[in-house]
């Protein structure tokens, strides 16, 4: 399994835009993709103007054709709420407890 990683600061004072967004757009599109595992999104306590989302994929196939594909839409989208390029990280995933669930389901 593969993560993605992408980190994103928001204009300032427009961070629980930007986290809507992310939440309300991204997510439902996430669930539709294929070999699509699990989706955090996560905001600091103290700098609720940044927002990092993480993604699982069962392959690093799967996570590259999202990510040349309706992200770039999506990314889109979001600029006008964002101060600056985002910035993205890939990770293979060691071990996790949705690794478990993947397996027993046969993926």
């Amino acid at each position: 399994m593969v993560a993605r990683m992408i980190q994103l600061a928001a204009q300032p004072g427009r961070g629980k835009d930007l986290t809507k967004a992310m939440t309300e757009r991204s997510l439902p599109i996430l669930k539709q993709q294929p070999g699509f595992v699990e989706a955090i999104a996560l905001t600091p306590e103290t700098d609720q103007d940044h927002f990092v989302g993480i993604s699982i994929w069962n392959s690093k196939a799967d996570a590259d054709r999202f990510t040349q594909g309706q992200n770039q839409q999506l990314l889109e989208s979001y600029k006008p709420l964002l101060q600056a390029e985002p910035t993205f990280r890939s990770f293979n995933v060691e071990g996790s407890t949705t690794e478990v669930s993947s397996a027993r389901a046969g993926r």
